[in-house]
C-alpha cells in the first residue's frame, strides 16, 4: 500500500480508538442504592436526593415516591451509584402556582415573560434548607461494592 493510503486509514481509525467498551456500559461500575425518606415519622413524596462523591467526582440523583422510597441513578435510570464516601442533599420543589391568563384577544393580555428578568430564579425549596446544601446537610452515605445498598434518611 502507499504510504498516502495508510495515512488516510491511520487519520480514518485514530479517532475511533479508545472511544470506550463496544458493550456501551459505562467506566465505572455502580451498585443498586435504595431508600426511604421520612421527615417527622411521615413518608416524603417528591424529594430530591443527590448524592456527591468528590473523590469519585460523581453523582446520582433519587426522587421520592409517594411513599417516601427511592432509587439511585448514575448513568441510566435506577441504576445505582459508584461506591465511596457521599454527601447527601436533599430538596422539594414547590408545585407551580396557578395563574388565570386572560384571553390572548383582551387588552389585559401580557405576554408571558414580559417585563421580568431573564435571570434564572432559584428552585424553592419546601424541605427544610439546612438539608438542601452540602456544608449543612449533615446527611452521608456510603455505598459498597459488595452487599446491599440500604440508605434510609429518617429526619426530625
Amino acid at each position: 500500500m502507499s504510504l498516502l493510503k495508510w495515512l488516510l486509514i491511520g487519520a480514518v481509525m485514530t479517532p475511533l480508538a479508545g472511544c470506550g467498551s463496544s458493550s456501551g456500559k459505562p467506566a465505572d461500575d455502580v451498585y443498586p442504592v435504595t431508600g426511604r425518606l421520612t421527615l417527622g415519622g411521615k413518608p416524603v413524596e417528591g424529594a430530591d436526593l443527590t448524592f456527591f462523591n468528590s473523590a469519585e467526582n460523581r453523582t446520582a440523583f433519587g426522587r421520592t415516591d409517594a411513599d417516601g422510597n427511592y432509587q439511585l441513578t448514575t448513568f441510566t435510570a435506577n441504576d445505582g451509584a459508584v461506591a465511596g464516601e457521599y454527601v447527601v442533599t436533599i430538596m422539594k420543589g414547590l408545585p407551580a402556582p396557578t395563574v388565570e391568563t386572560p384571553d390572548v384577544e383582551s387588552a389585559a393580555y401580557v405576554p408571558p415573560g414580559m417585563h421580568q428578568s431573564t435571570d434564572p430564579t432559584p428552585p424553592k425549596n419546601s424541605f427544610p434548607a439546612m438539608y438542601a446544601d452540602q456544608a449543612s446537610s449533615g446527611l452521608k452515605a456510603t455505598v459498597k461494592s459488595e452487599g446491599e445498598n440500604v440508605v434510609n434518611f429518617e429526619l426530625p
